[in-house]
Order: C-alpha cells, then structure tokens, then sequence
C-alpha cells in the first residue's frame, strides 16, 4: 500500500488542476492507495460507498441543500465522520456552502475548490493515482477506442488482429495501443490502458505492410492517449464442431478477469468472407444495449412466445407449456 499526503497532492497538481486550499489546513491526511482498490480513490459524492476524495459538484450540492435540516445534519456527518475521507473538491459551483467550510474546519478535513471541470478533475486524477498504486498487467492484443469504448482485441497469432484494427481506423475508430498495450487499475472497477512507451501510440504493424503510422495517415483523430477497458472480442479460428456448440440466441459471451476486475469477452469466430470490422462495431453497439439492460435474444423470445400465445388463442384454446411475459 502506497501513502500519498493530500498536502503532497496539492502541491504537486495545484497548477494543473486550480486547485483552492479552503479550509481544513491543520491536520494533514493521507490517500491509501492499494492495489486491491476496496476503497475508491475519487468520485462524486456517495455516503453509501464513500471516495478518498469526494468531488462535489453543483449537482450533489443541490441535493444536499433540498434535504430537510436534520437530515442534511446527518448527510453531512456521516461524509466528514468516515475514517478514509482524505479531502473534498467541489467543482462547477461558483460557491461553496458554509456549513461545508464549518464542518471542514471542525473534523481537520482539507476542503479545496477547483477551476477545472468535474470529469476533467477525475480523469486527471484517476491517472495520477492508478500509476502510483503500481498494478499494471501487459495483455497481447491491440486496444482501441471504438464507439467511445475501451475495446482490447485479442487472439491468437495470424487471425487478423492487425487488419482489423487498421480497418477500424479507417472507419473513424482510434488506436490506442498495438501489440503489448499496458493495463493499470485505476479505481474500483475501472482499468485504464495505454501505450507503455510514449510516443509509440501511433504505430500499426500489419503484415506486408510494416509499420504504420496511423497519426499521419489519418489524422490526429485516429489516436487517442488511453482509454477505459470495458469490452475485449477474442477472434478464434473454429472448427465446425466448436461452431455448433456456440448459443446461436445469447452469442459466445463470457468474461475474462482484468487486474481482478471481470472484463466481459465476446468471441468472434474467424472464416473467409465474414466482415470482421462490422461484426466487432456491432458487438459494441449490442455491449452498449446491454448495460443500459437492453438483451436483444431475450426480447426475441418474449415476442416468439406472445406470438404462440395468441396463435393458440386464435384457435381457440390456451396452450400451457409456455410461459406469458
């Protein structure tokens, strides 16, 4: 476990972040930064599980300020009172209430201000912060940004990963990293990757080309510095016997562990004439669908079902042996 001072922190990124010493400046507190990531390292406000760094924006003081008086006592007790509370930050407010400022002073926790915006505060701070904690793992693969998600492609050597990759940039996609992209992480759940050597994140290596530079070839958009992991598509070569065994309704889904964080995988079986870009664009898009809690095969059933419920009304009896959504 690393120890960070928020003194330490404050001096270091003031600058960068514009950040304001408000009040709590007498009893200096220490970030835990541990590998297992129990303790989230920064957020926005949550009583429930509770940050090392609370960023409270305008937002959560509102919420805050439409509590009934004993309640907001508590609220904001039960935030100064936790025993790995290193400092709060309010950001996108133009004030800062004074009973923050009271408590601030009266339980010695530092209370800053920031210039910068909430998810311009979080992403610089998470990456600060996952690179001190130390755990990093390198994973074969190459790691885009896909639709404005963290995508690792994998598999095994000669299936195409390159190829793909480079047809992706062209469709607008960013390359992140190729090859041995490094995996850090960053807060509870959240893993970051990045090109472990700078200046390296603009090179492809395609068989029969060499190496590429997608930057020059397509612009500045075409890369981008890190990205959240949140989905990794494995292209397999099968054989027709692992084809049939694959769940022609839910997909070959499952989930790989990242750092200890379960990262869901989907594999895309590899074969002549199949256009493995727009399959992994609609793998994406359907990942997407699924954390809002969208199942594309579980609406299809729900409607094959209905409609063989009606098919039996029509004929004039009610079958059992399916059941009605």
């Amino acid at each position: 476990m690393t120890l960070l001072s928020v003194t330490e922190l404050y001096e270091n990124h003031a600058d960068n972040l514009g950040l304001h010493w408000l009040a709590g400046k007498e009893n200096n507190r220490f970030l835990q930064l541990q590998t297992d990531q129990r303790i989230g390292n920064v957020g926005y406000l949550n009583l429930i599980h509770p940050h090392q760094i609370q960023v409270i924006s305008l937002y959560e003081l509102a919420y805050l300020e439409a509590l009934s008086d004993n309640v907001y006592e508590d609220a904001l007790k039960q935030l100064f009172e936790n025993a790995n509370l290193a400092c709060i930050i309010v950001v996108d407010s133009p004030r800062v209430p004074d009973d923050l400022k009271r408590y601030a002073e009266h339980y010695h926790v530092p209370l800053f201000t920031s210039q910068v915006s909430g998810e311009t505060l979080m992403n610089y701070l998470h990456g600060i912060l996952g690179r001190m904690s130390g755990e990093k793992i390198t994973l074969h693969g190459v790691f885009l940004d896909v639709f404005g998600m963290g995508v690792l492609i994998t598999g095994d050597s000669g299936t195409g990963k390159s190829e793909l990759a480079l047809e992706l940039v062209s469709r607008g996609h960013r390359l992140v990293a190729d090859d041995a992209p490094e995996f850090s992480r960053i807060d509870h759940g959240v893993i970051r990757g990045t090109c472990p050597v700078q200046g390296m994140t603009p090179f492809l290596e395609v068989r029969g080309l060499g190496i590429l530079n997608v930057q020059a070839l397509f612009g500045d958009s075409a890369i981008k510095k890190d990205k959240y992991l949140r989905l990794i598509v494995k292209l397999e070569h099968m054989s027709s016997e692992q084809l049939r065994q694959i769940d022609r309704l839910q997909g070959d889904y499952r989930s790989r562990q990242v750092l200890g964080v379960e990262i869901p995988e989907v594999g895309l079986p590899v074969a002549a004439g199949r256009n493995l870009a727009v399959l992994l664009e609609c793998a994406v898009r359907n990942h997407s669908l699924k954390m809002q809690g969208y199942n594309a095969a579980d609406e299809f059933c729900q409607r094959q079902t209905r409609a063989m419920y009606n098919m039996d009304k029509d004929e004039g009896y009610v079958s059992h042996r399916f059941d009605v959504y």
